[in-house]
């Protein structure tokens, strides 16, 4: 029961590592959090931990050669270009046209960070491949004396590292926003929103190379 911990611990600090480098579900992390507090920002990563474990369950299962086929990729791929550019396109409109980002109300409802996350990541081909090449691997790494749903269990806790570190940048996020004013938080917002187009550029020369 050991060796079951351990790999319990390796596997949260895999999903915290997963997690930590800075990508669209970050930055869009980072926007909402800067505009509306934690739990905006909370949600876009929530969404995308939805998405995330999608992809550990078809891949648990064995479906993932089905997301290898060249037109399901294609179609990520478009997808995802489709809403990074959309994301950056309005989050850089925001960032000089909206008179005021900084507020101390929580966002409306009806911008949906939740859903937002989710699509972002389940949107982006390269999300799916890291989970397939990681993932994948590590599954193949478990010793075959365990039984099924104690791999299933060790694979929740990549989740909650995940989780984990989303909660922390949504925290910090959230408290580092009341020491800036409005015109920092417009240039990051900025900042951000050149980092989701740089992304959908990124994708849309990976299309050309799957074409």
């Amino acid at each position: 029961m050991s060796e079951f911990w351990v790999l319990s611990f390796h596997f949260m600090m895999l999903g915290i590592s997963l997690a930590v480098p800075v990508g669209p579900i970050k930055l869009e992390m980072i926007k909402r959090g800067l505009a509306g507090g934690f739990w905006p920002s909370w949600l876009v990563g929530l969404g995308a931990v939805s998405a995330d474990f999608i992809f550990m369950l078809m891949i648990f299962l064995g479906l993932s050669p089905f997301l290898q086929h060249t037109i399901v990729q294609i179609t990520m791929l478009f997808a995802g270009i489709i809403m990074l550019s959309y994301l950056g396109i309005s989050t850089i409109r925001m960032a000089w046209l909206q008179k005021r980002l900084l507020s101390v109300k929580e966002e409306k409802p009806e911008q949906k960070p939740y859903w937002t996350g989710f699509i972002l990541a389940l949107m982006n081909p390269f999300n799916f491949l890291f989970w397939f090449g990681i993932y994948g691997g590590t599954l193949q790494s478990i010793s075959s004396d365990f039984e099924w749903w104690i791999n299933a269990c060790l694979s929740l806790f990549i989740i909650a590292g995940i989780i984990l570190w989303n909660i922390n940048v949504a925290f910090t996020v959230h408290f580092f926003r009341t020491l800036i004013n409005d015109i920092t938080v417009r240039v990051m917002t900025g900042l951000a929103g050149a980092g989701l187009l740089g992304f959908a550029c990124h994708l849309f020369f990976q299309l050309l190379k799957v074409i």
